[in-house]
């Protein structure tokens, strides 16, 4: 079976080294807020690089990679375009944070009351009265237009995408191929977050399963609470369904838990863990191996 070959041909610091002149970011912006391709002359007049002699010199440095000059004129390569998506993110330009925010929905762990919080790209859930935290990356973007008690809500539906994107096997930070398992909270690396003297927390919560995730292209290992990443599996979506409820619009947040109340590992052989969802009175248990496949409902 032939595969796909693909070969690295400029070190990474060669390329970033071509984003190092303003003038190279201007071009690329210009290009990006363009309706279509743009001639020589257009491009010029759009950025503030008056020596032609100069445009032209900057504009061949970033031929090839991030602009394609094709006969109707120059467009972005698909590298050129993802440079303008991260600029627009505004991961590298812009910083924020915001006061704490209750959430309306309790601790699904405890029942207690739980707090949002944001401050340089990381978005932050916790709890009150027990340690279950839910932390991870969200670019200033996102919350564009956002009123103030919308942002929770609005981080929440970026984590559910982020993980379907794993659960689709690519990484959230690179794109590269995902492997993904299924394991004890105490055999993943989220274990070492624990605290050494909180022996209630480590005995309440050995058995809580997780799905710990490895990117093979640039190594990043993110863990996802089990109910996270089984909101999406069809039997879910079908359980809500049934009660009629679009499962989609449900608050991500209901489904942070690590508590063996609602998720547990059932046995290590063969691997059996299980996440519980319930409406009302009516509950769906999953029950997945290590690999998370559905083997059974219940």
């Amino acid at each position: 079976m032939n595969h796909p070959e693909f070969v690295e041909h400029t070190e990474a610091e060669a390329v970033f080294a071509l984003l190092s002149d303003d003038n190279r970011i201007d071009i690329l912006r210009a290009l990006w807020r363009s309706d279509g391709p743009m001639t020589f002359s257009e491009l010029h007049d759009a950025v503030d690089i008056t020596d032609s002699g100069q445009f032209n010199y900057h504009l061949g440095k970033l031929v090839g990679r991030f602009v394609k000059d094709e006969e109707n004129g120059y467009t972005l390569t698909a590298a050129g375009a993802r440079i303008n998506g991260a600029i627009e993110a505004g991961s590298y330009t812009t910083s924020g944070s915001m006061e704490p925010i209750i959430l309306d929905s309790p601790c699904p762990s405890c029942s207690g009351d739980r707090t949002f919080e944001y401050e340089d790209e990381l978005a932050r859930v916790t709890c009150d009265s027990c340690d279950v935290v839910a932390e991870f990356s969200v670019p200033p973007s996102a919350f564009v237009d956002c009123e103030r008690e919308e942002i929770p809500a609005v981080a929440g539906r970026y984590l559910r995408g982020t993980v379907r994107h794993l659960e689709d096997g690519f990484c959230s930070q690179c794109d590269g191929p995902v492997e993904r398992e299924v394991c004890h909270l105490s055999e993943s690396a989220m274990w070492k977050d624990v605290p050494e003297d909180s022996e209630d927390v480590a005995r309440d919560i050995h058995n809580t399963p997780v799905v710990e995730y490895e990117c093979l292209q640039c190594g990043m290992e993110p863990t996802a609470g089990l109910t996270f990443a089984l909101v999406s599996a069809p039997p879910v979506i079908s359980f809500y369904h049934d009660h009629g409820i679009d499962v989609r619009e449900r608050s991500f947040w209901e489904f942070a838990t690590f508590s063996e109340e609602h998720e547990h590992v059932r046995s290590d052989d063969p691997f059996r863990a299980t996440a519980t969802f319930s409406v009302d009175s009516d509950e769906l248990t999953v029950v997945v191996d290590r690999n998370l496949t559905v083997v059974d409902t219940e």
